[in-house]
Order: C-alpha cells, then structure tokens, then sequence
C-alpha cells in the first residue's frame, strides 16, 4: 500500500515557520499542510482524536506533504512513527527563549501576541521530552532559527532557513552532453541507470509524453509548439521539478536533450538547485574546443565540475560523486628509504600516516578483538583489511598514507586483497640499485668498509626479488584501476635531489595570472575566458581569487584593512598571503574534480599599478606571496604578467660613483660653530670611535628588485618569453597562450615568466 511521504516543520511559534515550510512546498511540488488549520477544520479536540484524524487524511490521500506543525506530545509521536509510518524529515527549528519572545513582540500584530505567547508556553512545557525522542531517529534535522536576525530581516533570514533545508532535499542531478560521442554516452547511461541506481530523464522524451496525455502544462506546451516557438525553459522546469521530487526514494538523475546555452542553466539554478555537474563524451584524444563566449562547459570547467568521459570506466563517475577518502601506499625493498618517503609525504603534503609499528599492531588487535579492552591472540590479514575497509567507509574527504604493506602480506594474492580493501588513489614505489643497495645495508648495520659477506648478499638480492614480485601485483591493479596511478621514484641519488622529485610527483603545478595593468572591464572579462578556455581544454583547477576572497569577505573582515591602499577591498594584497593561500587550498580540496596543475586567475597582487604611488606602504610583498604558493600549493610553473607597457625584467640601477669633495681649509680660532671632538671621540661624545665616512667606502649597483617581473625574475630565475599582443584577435590571444602551455607542460623542470604586453587587443 502506497504511503504519504510526510515533512514535519517543528518549532516554537514566531521562527517563519508557515513562510518557509510554503516555499519549500511550492519548490518541491508538494502539498502544504497546516496542522493547525486542519485540526480546526475537523474539530478534532483531543490527544487521541487529533492524531485519529491525522493519519486518517495521510492514509485516503498518501501524497508529498510539507506539514506545518507537529504532534504535540511524546505519546503521539510513539503511535505515528512505530504504528503508522516514519516520515521522511522532522525539521526542528532551534531558537532560544529570548530570541522567540524578542519576534513574537516585534512580529505579531496585537491581536496575534497572546495566542502565540500562550502557543509558546505549551511548546515549552512538551519540547525537551518531544527532542530526546526525536534525536534517536536519522531522520530528525536541526536548522538554525537563532542566530538569522528575524526581527532584524526577516526576508533574508527566512530564505537562509530555505536554503539550509533545501540543501538536503535536493537530489543529485547531471547533465549529459552526449553530441561530441553518442555511442558512447548510449551505454554508459544504461550502465548508471542499471549499475548504479540513476533515473535518465530525457528532458524532450518528458516534453513528448506531456503533449500526449494532453495535461494543462502539455497542452501550454504544444500551444509553444503549434506556433514554431520553443518550449519556454522555466516551462521545461516546472516539468522537471515534478519528476525531480516526485519520488522521495528516487534521489539521482542524468538529464540529456537539455539546453545547451549558459543562461538556461542559470535559469534552472536559480528556479531549482545548482547541478552537481556535468557529463561531457568526448572521443579519446578530444579535448573542450575553444569558445568566444561563456557556455555551459567553461562555466562547470571553472568550478570543477566537468566531467569528461572518453571509455566505458564507471571509475571516474563514481569518484566525482563520492568525497571518499583517498589514500596511497609507499612501497618498496626493506632499507630502500621507503619510511623516510611516507614521512616525508604524509608532513609535506598533509597525509595521514600509517606505520605497521607495535602501536598500530596493538591498535588493531584491540580493534579486531569482541571483547572489549582485550586483543586477539593473533591478527590476520584479512582482520586488518576488515578493519580499514569499515574505516575508510564512514570517512570522508580525508588522505591517507600507507608505510608499505602490512605484516603476513607477501603472497601476490594477499597483495591484491589488500590493495582491493577500497580504491587506492596511487602507489609509489622506491627503486634502488644493487650496489646502491649494498651501500645502504653497510651503512644501516654499521659495517666497516671492507665488503658484505656472500651470505649478507643473498639476503639483500632475495630482497629485491620478493620486491620485484611485489611490484609485478601492484602492476596488475594499476592496470585494472584507472583512477590509480603508479609514481616511480629511483633513489639512487641524494636525499635532497629524491625529495625534490617527490615534490615534482606529488606538489601541484601552479600556473600565475598576475593583472600588472588597469583594464576596461570588458577587456578583464574577455582575457579571463581566455584563462578559462586554457584550463578547460588542459583539465586545470582554475581559481579566481579576487572573487573567491569576494564570496568569503565577511569571514575574513577581520584581515581586512590591515594597509593603507587605493585598491579595491576585495583586492588579495589586502590579506595576509597565509590568508589567501590556506583560502585557495580549501577551494581546491573541495572541487569534485581534482587536478594536479592551478591556475590562479589575478594573483599576484601586490604589485599592481594602483600601488605603485604608496610603493613604500605596501604589504604584503610580492615575493611573500610567491613563497606561501609555492609552500602551499606547488612549483610555480609560469608567471603571466598582464601589462600596458613593457617591464624592463632585468636589473640595471646604475653603480654609484662618489666623488670625494675638496679637503675645506683647516678652522681659524674665532670662526664659531661646534668644536671638533678630540681624543678621537665622535659628536655624541663617544670615545676612541673613528668617524663614519662614506668616502672610505666602494658603492656598487643595488640590485633591488623594482617590479613584478624583476621579483620573479630574481626569485625563480625563470626563462623569460615575451609575448606582445596588439592586434591581436580574440582566437589568435588564446592560440599563443595555448602553445605556451603545451611547452611549459613538455618541459616540466623548467619555470617560465611570460610577459603578456596588451595594446587594445581586437575582440572577435
């Protein structure tokens, strides 16, 4: 028997309860229902009456319902959710005495106060029995009617309440490109309907059917039509709205034959939710065209949320839904450096780090014991990988490091189970040498110089072998998990030049957009798609950080101002560089798609022109803001500095050339003034200090950097590559920009400084 799906809203009076619980009614499509009204309606006076008649209405009439109200007592709430059925939500309204007291008098006409003190009151009397039933079920959730300044803007604060509760009903929904690849796009659908529980709604499909079951939104529909004219989105929205919320236990959703321009999408997000992403099939070895105009693909591309598909892997689907937990494993011949190369990443890049010492040994045997505080005579493999499998299942969004494989897992198909306790995002394997090896084993054992013994050695080539076996399995799952890569590290080098190699591996590759001109906004608008169109087609994490510092400026109020400046208060050079970069870093980490190369569109900022006239007033300085990338993020690759006019990049302060002046004739008594200090004392009085003559001294050039490109030039020692674009069209600009990019990405050692000179470039 079909049953209603029910939305509780539960909270004291005066908190926009009846506003919000319309407007999300009126969002997902479902009926409003206001408890009170209705137990009027039906003259229901008691307990057991109420709640009679209530289940009654769910029962003849099971549709979505937003319910404005809730029972009133503990004992009602028993019989509903386990005699009758569990709704879907019950939304509480958190509010303080105070604060409900404080709207009740500044929102209530006259009439209403005493009716609503007095509902108020016999909330209060039932509340904390009603709650501590309540928060035993997953379905009760809290939203914040506290601290939203009602009284103060009740508009704006109603729909922050809206907005919270609609963040979790709304379902997941992807927009499928399927043009550029349809045979493609056919059977991978099928396999996220079939495998992975999505519903395809083919947006034109839903339109056809509308028009033959002749419903009033289908006959509006084929009066657009009759007339040549297109369907009106926000009519094609209405439409998905019904389908979209129609079904509570139906939450995913691929769209196709949706509207490719970019404002539609807009107009759904805004009507609707915001995608969770896009879904573009391409052909192996096609990368995102070129566009003059802002579309769907550059837009989801900047936010990290294009997902491009060229085969059949479900893998990549999967991981862009799922903030599940990533983690690698350092492996590699006992005394090859392997722990030293975990600990190295786990602190420079922030991984967790897990060693296979007695601490986690007895961890672990505790963990796998059923009796509480005791552990278990012997742990096996498959209790570890029990364990971490479960672990890493209720973890999210969290990095983790393996120091090698665990104790007992030696056997290929040991290797394999515990590589398949979930889905490893990498695998670094140490390789060394043979005689570098031997090295290594005289030095950890403290052996003289004289040569390891045949018995010594075998050992040590046995090693090696059961490693090579080990990297033979590690091989095999490579091949069969495309998400995971395989990094070799050989370290039959120093200490120094393998960590900077691990940084190469696991560093981002950062690539600077420095704004060194005061450009028209259209201009600033048209070179920021091109920075788009690049990290679109190269798979870049592209970060604007003037509009990241924008969206967050109210939380970082307390940074701002911290120096005198004409620049605009969003501007980064107003914030500390530890500020912008620990900002930045939490955007990256949270984009659905990862990707090792940055591009960070206006940064850096401390140089730019509106400064210049305060140059001595300027904080933070370049320099400290090209340090805190580098630490935070990665290598800076390239720096692309935007100007009007030509900066001269290299140094060339002349040498200053003192001319000593003429000796002045020795003092005649009676001329006056100070009188020389004598016993080789100074005019502060201080004796047997020689005087301070700049004569006595040689002077060089002063070798200060003056701008941004002598400061990167200085720092990085970059090669330089001058790029002058007058005359320019829009597609020839991103052409040359392009062809730098791909050399950069050919040269990976290298760091280049590109000077882009702009003289009124011709827009196509």
């Amino acid at each position: 028997m079909q049953k209603a799906n029910i939305i509780f809203f539960y909270g004291p009076p005066a908190t926009a309860k009846s506003y919000v619980a319309q407007q999300v009614a009126k969002q997902t499509g479902y009926v409003y229902f206001n408890l009170e009204e209705f137990y009027s309606k039906v003259k229901a006076q008691s307990e057991v009456e109420k709640l009679n008649k209530l289940m009654q209405v769910f029962q003849a009439e099971p549709k979505n319902y937003v319910v404005d109200g809730f029972l009133d007592k503990k004992a009602q709430a028993v019989v509903f959710f386990e005699h009758y059925q569990k709704p879907r939500y019950v939304v509480y309204f958190q509010s303080s005495k105070d604060e409900v007291e404080q709207n009740i008098r500044l929102l209530s006409t006259e009439d209403q106060k005493k009716s609503r003190f007095q509902r108020f009151s016999n909330f209060l009397q039932n509340r904390d029995e009603l709650l501590a039933y309540l928060k035993k079920f997953q379905f009760f959730v809290t939203v914040d009617a506290v601290q939203k300044g009602l009284s103060n803007n009740f508009q704006q604060s109603s729909d922050l309440i809206i907005q919270s509760i609609m963040s979790f009903l709304k379902p997941k929904v992807l927009v499928a490109l399927t043009y550029n690849n349809e045979e493609l796009a056919e059977v991978y659908l099928n396999k996220v309907e079939t495998e992975l529980g999505f519903k395809h709604l083919h947006l034109e499909a839903l339109c056809e059917e509308e028009l033959a079951k002749g419903t009033p939104q289908g006959k509006q529909m084929g009066a657009f039509l009759n007339s040549g004219q297109v369907v009106p989105p926000q009519m094609q929205i209405e439409l998905l709205r019904k389908y979209l919320y129609d079904d509570p236990q139906q939450t995913k959703f691929i769209l196709t034959s949706f509207p490719e321009k970019y404002q539609e999408f807009r107009t759904f997000e805004d009507k609707l939710f915001p995608i969770t992403g896009l879904i573009n099939f391409l052909k192996e070895g096609k990368s995102v065209s070129f566009s003059a105009k802002i579309n769907p693909v550059l837009h989801y591309s900047a936010e990290g949320k294009n997902l491009i598909i060229q085969n059949e892997d479900l893998g990549p689907f999967q991981s862009f839904l799922t903030k599940r937990v990533k983690y690698g494993v350092v492996i590699g011949p006992v005394m090859s450096g392997r722990s030293t190369f975990a600990k190295y990443i786990s602190q420079k890049f922030g991984l967790n780090l897990i060693e296979w010492g007695e601490t986690t040994i007895n961890f672990l045997k505790e963990k796998s014991s059923t009796v509480p505080g005791e552990q278990v005579e012997e742990l096996t493999l498959p209790m570890i990988i029990k364990y971490y499998r479960e672990f890493f299942s209720n973890v999210t969004n969290e990095k983790y490091v393996f120091d090698g494989f665990p104790p007992g897992c030696e056997k290929p198909e040991q290797i394999l189970q515990f590589l398949n306790l979930g889905q490893a995002s990498w695998i670094l394997n140490i390789g060394v040498d043979q005689t570098n090896y031997w090295i290594r084993y005289k030095i950890k054992t403290d052996l003289d110089a004289q040569d390891i013994t045949d018995d010594q050695k075998e050992i040590l080539i046995t090693n090696l072998k059961a490693h090579e076996e080990i990297l033979k399995q590690v091989q095999v799952y490579v091949q069969q998990q495309p998400d995971c890569k395989l990094f070799k590290q050989d370290t039959n080098y120093s200490l120094e030049q393998n960590f900077k190699a691990i940084d190469q591996i696991f560093g981002k590759r950062v690539y600077l957009a420095s704004i060194l001109a005061n450009l028209d906004s259209d201009i600033y608008e048209a070179l920021k798609l091109i920075y788009v169109n690049i990290a679109a087609k190269h798979r870049m994490a592209f970060v604007d950080v003037e509009q990241l510092i924008a969206k967050n400026f109210d939380k970082l109020s307390n940074d701002y101002e911290m120096r005198w400046t004409k620049q605009n208060c969003k501007n980064p050079s107003n914030f500390t560089p530890e500020t912008v970069m620990k900002l930045v870093k939490q955007y990256i980490d949270e984009l659905p798609i990862q990707s090792r190369d940055v591009l960070l569109w206006g940064y850096i900022s401390a140089d730019q022109q509106g400064d210049k006239q305060q140059q001595e007033q300027i904080f933070p300085r370049a320099t400290d803001e090209l340090m805190m990338v580098e630490k935070s993020l990665g290598q800076i690759k390239v720096l692309y500095a935007i100007t009007e006019q030509p900066l001269n990049s290299e140094i060339n302060d002349p040498e200053w050339v003192l001319e000593k002046p003429e000796v002045p004739p020795p003092k005649q008594e009676g001329d006056g003034g100070d009188e020389e200090p004598k016993d080789g004392g100074n005019a502060d009085g201080e004796e047997n200090v020689p005087k301070f003559n700049i004569y006595n001294y040689q002077w060089t050039k002063s070798e200060v950097p003056k701008n941004m490109a002598q400061i990167f030039m200085k720092v990085k020692q970059p090669n330089p590559v001058q790029l002058e674009v007058s005359d320019y069209s829009f597609k020839l600009i991103y052409d040359n920009f392009d062809e730098l990019v791909q050399s950069f990405q050919e040269n990976n050692n290298l760091t280049y400084y590109a000077q882009i000179q702009l003289q009124q470039p011709i827009m196509d």
